[in-house]
């Protein structure tokens, strides 16, 4: 059977329709996340005792990393030495939640002890595992010893979560009203399966007793305790969709965990969105709360990892092993003796393979959706993917996607359709450089956020403005085609666009290669979030804190009233 047989059969098609089930690991019904899994190097960078966050864009495969580390550790266990992963997804553990700045900290204390919860009722179930008790085996030495120190241990916890009054954190103090029993008390939800009675004592609670305070050092040593006792077992947090809190109660969660988790045998490691998360907030030079990167915590990036632009071969390879993985989890047998070196090949002509490599932008799920659609797309089943294929492919996936989400926000929505005229059909590039000052803005961050622009590369410079740093910044692929302009008209080069930095010898050369300030000033005036300075003349940003605190113009700092 030839490549363009075997991939028109009844039964492969069936395999990649199947695949539209496996695109999110919420939803994935696979039986092993590591299984299917691509690029150990990047599993590697966590498997260590460090405090890390993992900050990807939407799709770009932290849930997934995070469920096939969980795997993983587990895989390395042995009867003497054992880590036990716990997965923790953020949005299962959510409150109700209300704005008002006075329960700021109440709400957090809820997310932070379903948090506990959750780790007392995962080790609860997995507590034959971890003593290495089997189902008929002789249970008196756990019974009589670790079940009692167990329980004593939940019982302290359950205190602590019982108070009245909550410690001050930073310069925001808890109300002093009673909090309303929190939620109770951490009742343990699955059974250890050890027998009747002792899953009764272990369930003791002591809801009849108050303390003033909630002492988090107390929480803390109990688990480290709780550790000990479980055989000094390693325990990591897995916790997913940070960025789905609010992001003004995140610092507060951040401290909670600091004081709980950062000096104890827990390991913490936090899926999260860049441009979506804050781990600390600073009141003053002397208060500040949350989890200090590079001293508590350190990050790791998954976005820019697999980009076609920087390494085609890396990228190449990292696709062809993600997608063979996939596929024989849906059907193994079916696809069993392929060219493993060569698989994705088979589904793509030479040019259309670059150009959903290009098209993804690093984004995993995204490459996912476009190889379904893109398959899905051909009218000719003579021929493999073609470039066609795939220009209809991003330009469907952008609208049903991206577009809509752009459209909620119209100054979101103002600003994109100004950048893709200034560098698409003006300039007739992809590429654009943007001065560092302007990463910050929460308009660009919600287009780096929704994936339609992409950032390549930070911190860069050239001879002409050598005082000034530049991001390197990308156009999504699918914005372009949904207006019908084609790649072979624009100049997609990105190492052109680094080398010509290089060489340029006039100022007016350079700023050609990049988005300026008159630009943002146009866009700010024009959004009504701008004002002209009465000193310099300059447009003010009117949410510069620079002049929400002070009035001040954020480029002469003169008083403007």
């Amino acid at each position: 059977m030839t490549d363009i047989e075997f991939i028109n059969s009844d039964k492969v098609q069936e395999a990649i329709n199947k695949l539209s089930n496996a695109i999110r690991a919420e939803r994935n019904t696979t039986d092993s996340f590591l299984k299917i899994f691509a690029d150990r190097k990047t599993l590697s960078r966590l498997d260590n005792n460090n405090n890390q966050i993992v900050y990807g864009r939407r799709g770009a495969g932290k849930s997934h990393l995070l469920l096939a580390l969980g795997e993983h550790l587990l895989e390395k266990n042995t009867e003497v030495k054992k880590v036990i992963p716990i997965y923790i997804d953020l949005r299962k553990l959510l409150p109700l939640i209300t704005e008002s700045d006075s329960t700021k900290t109440e709400t957090s204390v809820l997310i932070f002890q379903q948090v506990v919860n959750e780790i007392l009722s995962v080790l609860t179930d997995k507590l034959r595992y971890i003593f290495n008790i089997s189902e008929v085996g002789d249970k008196s030495y756990f019974e009589e010893t670790k079940k009692t120190l167990l329980s004593d241990l939940l019982n302290r916890l359950n205190i602590e979560f019982d108070g009245r009054k909550i410690r001050k954190l930073g310069a925001v103090e808890f109300s002093t009203e009673e909090i309303q029993k929190i939620t109770g008390s951490l009742e343990l939800s699955k059974s250890p399966n050890l027998s009747a009675s002792s899953l009764k004592e272990l369930k003791d609670i002591h809801s009849d007793q108050y303390i003033k305070y909630i002492s988090f050092s107390e929480i803390s040593k109990s688990l480290s305790d709780l550790s000990t006792t479980l055989d000094n077992i390693d325990i990591v947090c897995l916790i997913d969709e940070w960025s789905e809190l609010p992001i003004n109660l995140q610092p507060y969660v951040s401290e909670l965990l600091k004081r709980t988790f950062i000096a104890s045998n827990f390991i913490l490691k936090i899926g999260a969105i860049p441009y979506r998360s804050k781990f600390r907030e600073y009141f003053d030079n002397e208060n500040k709360i949350g989890l200090e990167e590079g001293g508590d915590i350190f990050s790791v990036y998954l976005d820019n990892r697999y980009i076609f632009e920087s390494d085609k071969n890396f990228t190449r390879e990292f696709y062809n092993e993600l997608l063979l993985k996939h596929l024989r989890d849906v059907d193994e047998e079916l696809f069993k003796n392929v060219d493993e070196r060569k698989f994705i090949n088979m589904f793509f002509a030479n040019q259309a393979l670059s150009e959903i490599l290009i098209a993804s932008a690093g984004i995993p799920r995204d490459f996912m959706h476009l190889f379904i659609l893109s398959f899905n797309n051909r009218t000719n089943l003579s021929l493999r993917i073609i470039l066609r294929n795939i220009r209809s492919a991003t330009s469907d996936w952008y609208v049903s996607d991206k577009k809509e989400e752009i459209e909620k926000d119209e100054s979101v929505k103002y600003l994109f359709e100004g950048i893709v005229n200034e560098i698409v059909i003006k300039k007739k590039k992809t590429h654009f450089l943007l001065p560092q000052k302007f990463s910050d803005n929460k308009y660009i961050k919600k287009l780096v956020d929704l994936r339609v622009l992409h950032i390549r590369q930070k911190g860069i410079s050239h001879k002409h403005t050598t005082n000034k740093l530049y991001d390197v910044y990308s156009v999504d692929y699918g914005s372009y085609t949904s207006l019908d302009i084609t790649k072979n008209s624009l100049d997609t080069d990105y190492t052109q666009l680094m080398q010509d930095l290089k060489t340029i010898e006039d100022v007016r050369d350079a700023r050609a290669l990049s988005l300026e300030d008159d630009f943002f000033e146009r866009f700010i005036l024009n959004i009504g979030e701008g004002k002209k300075c009465s000193h310099c003349g300059k447009t003010i940003d009117i949410n510069h804190l620079a002049y929400k605190k002070q009035s001040l113009c954020n480029h002469c700092y003169e008083k403007n009233e």
